[in-house]
């Protein structure tokens, strides 16, 4: 599929988990942003849920800024009042109706967004394409024990990053010819345990980690922030994760432009192929 103009391949972004590191996520948007990098499709675990739809309700960055300084374990919790888990993660909720409206629902954004949570009682993963858009990532950013699993479609949901915490199998259903992924993981280090958030967030970790291994073709770009001097729970170094985030992206932004003329000069006549490649720039030009 290509976009509307047919001046571009169809470039779709995956956004992992990662508890506060997910704030890297908005360095690397605004760098795509500078670079005139369009994004047609976008796909969210967990703290990557919350970013994707940043990017597919058109939420700007500096609201997102505000927003992330604005977040702790305290503040997007609540008690419970349940034997399956600590807390309600409903401030969540809240958060995300107040950057993108009361009730909006996921087919609303201004581009096709997927949302990954995880079924507790079967381990089946969800994609959410539709449906109120604070209830999907609430599902997708609950943590398994601290949080009270989310009720949704006749089933209790958990956090994605279960299953796929990297979101890279809804962006190929939903139709992208590049796919760039954003993964948290690659450079993470752990938090000496203080407390039950410490354990819990490690452990999920730990857990998550085996499955974050990228098979060959499933990603074209993978962005990869070095945040191996932050943990989970530093939600107060805003300007530092997006730093990283954003210096990421920066270094992958060659081989993202390479992909880009690539697949436009794919798309043109013998001859027109034969100047794309002499020019070495988007046959668009």
């Amino acid at each position: 599929m290509e976009d509307k103009k047919n001046k571009h391949p169809k470039v779709g972004l995956a956004l992992s988990g990662g508890s506060a590191l997910g704030i890297a996520h908005i360095g690397v948007i605004k760098c795509l942003m500078e670079h005139n990098i369009p994004i047609d499709c976008v796909a969210g675990t967990s703290a990557g849920a919350i970013a994707a739809v940043c990017v597919a309700f058109d939420v700007p960055i500096p609201k997102m800024i505000e927003m992330s300084k604005g977040l702790s374990w305290t503040n997007i919790s609540e008690f419970g009042h349940s034997k399956m888990g600590l807390n309600s993660n409903r401030p969540m909720g809240e958060i995300i109706e107040d950057m993108v409206g009361y009730h909006a629902k996921i087919e609303d954004a201004h581009i096709p967004l997927a949302i990954i949570a995880t079924n507790i009682d079967t381990g089946e993963e969800v994609v959410f394409h539709k449906g109120d858009v604070a209830e999907a990532v609430m599902a997708s950013t609950c943590l398994p024990a601290f949080f009270v699993p989310v009720k949704a479609r006749r089933r209790k949901l958990v956090d994605g990053g279960l299953v796929e915490n990297l979101p890279l199998s809804p962006l190929k259903n939903m139709g992208a010819q590049i796919k760039i992924g954003v993964d948290l993981s690659r450079f993470r280090t752990y938090k000496k345990a203080h407390n039950i958030i410490d354990v819990i967030t490690n452990s999920y970790s730990i857990l998550t980690k085996p499955q974050s291994a990228i098979a060959p073709g499933q990603v074209d770009v993978l962005i990869e922030p070095h945040l191996e001097k932050f943990n989970t729970s530093d939600f107060g170094k805003v300007n530092e994760l997006m730093e990283e985030g954003h210096r990421a992206a920066e270094l992958m932004m060659p081989q993202i432009k390479k992909l880009m003329a690539g697949s436009a000069c794919e798309k043109k006549g013998f001859f027109q192929k034969i100047i794309c490649f002499f020019k070495g720039k988007n046959a668009d030009e």
